[in-house]
């Protein structure tokens, strides 16, 4: 029983970073998505890529490509709060869905982010800092849609913000 309990947990838990892995994450979302049309509330899903991974694995190693995914996700843990949803979705994915209230408006939410990542790279002493770009979409509860819908969206949105940085997906 043990055994099956551990493999349960590796499906649902990224083992990097010990967040949510794409099955763990889309377990939760539904029953998010119930509270959050129970509160008559929108929510907003804030889409990470991480930048520049490729380039850490291919020139300092895997280990220091993995030391860059589980910082990304402790600057994630440290930005957000406990009740929202954070997942390693891919390689170099992660992704973040919350219930909004005054303080979780898209521009908010991306602002914290960065200014985490600012902090994290004004400290760290590397060849390279930490860059993230994000997509952002937000499900209304008036128009609800799926959460693929909603991935689409916020997917456009990272790439339309590597294509900016010169950073082509």
């Amino acid at each position: 029983m043990r055994a099956q309990e551990e493999l349960r947990t590796l499906t649902l838990v990224d083992e990097i970073t010990g967040l949510y892995t794409r099955r763990g994450f889309l377990a939760l979302v539904e029953q998010k998505f119930k509270i959050a049309g129970r509160l008559n509330r929108g929510v907003l899903l804030l889409l990470g890529d991480l930048d520049g991974l490729r380039g850490i694995n291919d020139t300092l190693g895997y280990e220091e490509g993995d030391r860059a995914l589980i910082e990304a996700a402790n600057i994630l843990k440290e930005t957000f709060r406990e009740s929202d949803i954070i997942a390693r979705i891919g390689g170099d994915e992660f992704i973040l869905l919350g219930i909004e209230d005054s303080h979780t408006e898209a521009e908010i939410l991306s602002s914290r982010l960065q200014k985490g990542i600012e902090i994290y790279n004004a400290k760290r002493k590397g060849s390279y800092k930490l860059s993230i770009s994000m997509g952002v979409a937000r499900w209304d509860p008036e128009s609800p849609c799926s959460i693929d819908d909603l991935l689409n969206l916020a997917e456009r949105s990272v790439y339309e913000q590597k294509q900016k940085k010169g950073r082509g997906k």
